[in-house]
């Protein structure tokens, strides 16, 4: 598997409906995955920047979350 310089790790967690905290799917990460990877592709650097989607990274209440590595 190729190294690359950037991950994007996007919550596409799904709590059930009425949960206080919300989830990332509710408020369109599924969505931002694809855009994200069609984005990477169109601007051909997939062997630079890959995007996956990631269960819950525990901030859904503030918003679709998205972690980049080795950034943090």
């Amino acid at each position: 598997m190729p190294h690359r310089e950037r991950y994007l790790f996007v919550c596409i967690n799904r709590r059930p409906d009425g949960d206080p905290k919300g989830s990332c799917a509710e408020k369109g990460s599924e969505k931002i995955a694809d855009d994200l990877k069609a984005a990477i592709a169109k601007l051909g650097v997939q062997k630079k920047i890959r995007a996956c989607r990631s269960s819950c990274l525990d901030l859904c209440e503030i918003g679709v979350s998205i972690v980049v590595e080795p950034d943090h």
